[in-house]
């Protein structure tokens, strides 16, 4: 029998190049591989990638011990462990030790620039916090303590997750092969990805991907605020710098770009909400109990913010078009507002449903689509509700279930940090039951918890762009800037706008910025044929796309199954 690895490999070289896949009908194909990667959470591997800095400067090596971060210090062939790191008059000092067996266990080795784990725990946390520094020249001070000239700082590495390697190993997880992991990542956002614009933050030494904004926009209609916390965000030269991009088939509209700076003291957190909203936070508390509807504890996944997510794919409750979670948090004596946080994403699995709906208009989609623009925001926005894509808020009073809010779809590519305020007034029990509900699959949550301190008052700034260049040097500040009717467009795969904003003075001990935005964007399909229209029919029902992610899910099942069996 041919091995599923042989089988895979066969079928890929039915396809001649990237660009080829988009034209060919393989969307049920490919999807066998990205629900492999689904199932395989828990087994496939994480990996990790080296970020080398050569000639590092005194403030960066300083930004990294602020952080708290653990050194080791590389002179020849020795590795020291580093420890109460400071920095003076060009010169870095610290007190040597062993390196432990964290070091030993843990850490990327030179040989191996990239490395794995089998699992999610605290390795993750001590490889990311690693800093290593390379010297040729170091003066002993006595009693452990060293002095090291940044001149002969060669150069220092640091960890990052390598989060296409990693999707890559969950997909071929099931196939028992991670050589082309890479590939697989970009044929799943080639074939599935209908997102929104990326956002990328400057951080004074290269450009991170930060995340998506106004997900799920994809209509006039639909356009809407959005906030997203830009944490990698750091001044350079008195200026913040980011990217929007589009780098998938889809014409973005964005209306407004401005940056909202909090100020705040260091031990209080500070989110935007829905609304813009500014909701503070300093004593988050993990749910007691967190139970999804099959009755499967996943307190576990959501209580650390580890990449470790609940996938809201209790599949055995067959009974229910819609998947979820029940929160039971301890509530404080007479606390009548809490604050719920959470962190998550959607899946990929949700833009291959929702693309396989597509699919079943065949070239009627078009006209599809322009009736779809005629439609008022509240009629799409009561669609997207009844279908489960936003992950809605239901808090128990009483014995019963009481719809509170829902936050608005993440996009597929980046984990959001979210907030939204619960009113607490009527609860009068001692315990605080929120239930959290979408689709099969349709959202991935990482952390959840809940706080019940008062918001403090905090100061907003918010500042305009100063000048937002795109990338045939034109200046497209004035399209942005305001929301009104000027947008400016990225009708291309490829289309990217630099921005650039002032940095106000600092007035506390920390800040926190948040780019608000405002657009909607158009996903643009190739397809033809005949519709299916008796099966189209069934989706003016609610909860119906809940449905069919279940049964598109089932027919993986059964089809994995049949492979398994015939190896």
């Amino acid at each position: 029998m041919k091995t599923k690895e042989k089988r895979f490999l066969e079928a890929w070289k039915k396809f001649p190049s990237l660009q080829a896949i988009q034209k060919w009908n393989v969307t049920r194909y490919i999807a066998v591989f990205l629900a492999a990667a689904t199932l395989n959470l828990t087994q496939g591997c994480y990996y990790f990638k080296v970020n080398a800095k050569s000639n590092p400067s005194a403030e960066t090596i300083s930004s990294l011990e602020s952080q708290g971060k653990n050194f080791y210090l590389h002179f020849n062939e020795k590795v020291f462990r580093l420890t109460n790191v400071e920095i003076r008059d060009s010169t870095l000092l610290g007190e040597i030790g062993e390196t432990g067996d964290n070091y030993i266990n843990y850490h990327v080795k030179p040989n191996k620039p990239n490395r794995y784990y089998k699992k999610l725990s605290n390795r993750q946390t001590y490889l990311l916090n690693e800093v290593h520094i390379y010297t040729n020249e170091y003066a002993d001070l006595g009693n452990q303590m060293v002095s090291i000239p940044l001149s002969s700082v060669s150069k220092v590495d640091i960890y990052d997750k390598d989060t296409a390697t990693t999707t890559g190993s969950w997909v071929l997880g099931v196939l028992g092969a991670g050589a082309m992991a890479f590939v697989i990542f970009l044929i799943i956002v080639i074939i599935f990805k209908e997102s929104c614009p990326f956002i990328y933050t400057y951080d004074g030494d290269s450009y991170r991907f930060a995340g998506e904004i106004f997900s799920g926009a994809i209509q006039p209609g639909l356009e809407r605020h959005d906030y997203l916390a830009l944490p990698g965000l750091k001044p350079v030269e008195g200026q913040y710098l980011m990217k929007v991009t589009n780098e998938v088939k889809e014409i973005q509209h964005i209306n407004l770009l401005e940056l909202a700076m909090i100020d705040h003291p260091e031990n209080v957190n500070v989110l935007m909400d829905k609304y813009g909203q500014v909701q503070t936070f300093a004593e988050p508390v993990l749910p007691e109990k967190a139970e999804a509807f099959d009755g499967q504890d996943v307190l576990s996944l959501i209580g650390e913010k580890d990449e470790n997510a609940f996938i809201f794919n209790d599949i055995s409750v067959s009974d229910e078009h819609f998947a979820g979670v029940v929160l039971t948090f301890a509530k404080p004596e007479n606390a009548t507002n809490g604050k719920l946080i959470i962190r998550a994403k959607n899946s990929v699995w949700v833009e291959h449903v929702f693309s396989s709906f597509h699919d079943m208009f065949g070239g009627r989609y078009y006209k599809f689509d322009k009736r779809e623009e005629k439609k008022s925001s509240e009629k799409l926005r009561e669609l997207m509700f009844n279908q489960g894509f936003p992950l809605a808020v239901y808090l128990e009073n009483e014995g019963e279930w009481e719809l509170q809010d829902f936050y608005e779809i993440a996009g597929p590519m980046a984990m959001k940090n979210d907030i939204l305020a619960i009113n607490l007034k009527d609860i009068k029990s001692e315990t605080v039951k929120i239930k959290l509900e979408t689709g099969l699959m349709f959202w991935e949550m990482d952390y959840a918890a809940m706080d019940f301190t008062e918001n403090i008052p905090l100061e907003v700034k918010t500042v305009s762009a100063l000048e937002a260049m795109d990338e045939n040097g034109f200046d497209v500040v004035d399209a942005i800037k305001d929301n009104d009717l000027q947008y400016y467009s990225q009708p291309e795969i490829g289309n990217e706008a630099t921005i650039t904003f002032p940095v106000p003075e600092f007035t506390d001990e920390s800040r926190t910025v948040i780019l608000h935005s405002k657009g909607y964007y158009k996903i643009i399909r190739e397809q033809e044929g005949r519709a299916d229209w008796k099966t189209l029919k069934s989706f003016r029902d609610p909860g119906r796309m809940a449905q069919y992610s279940r049964e598109l899910y089932e027919e993986f099942i059964s089809l994995s199954q049949k492979m398994n069996s015939n190896e």
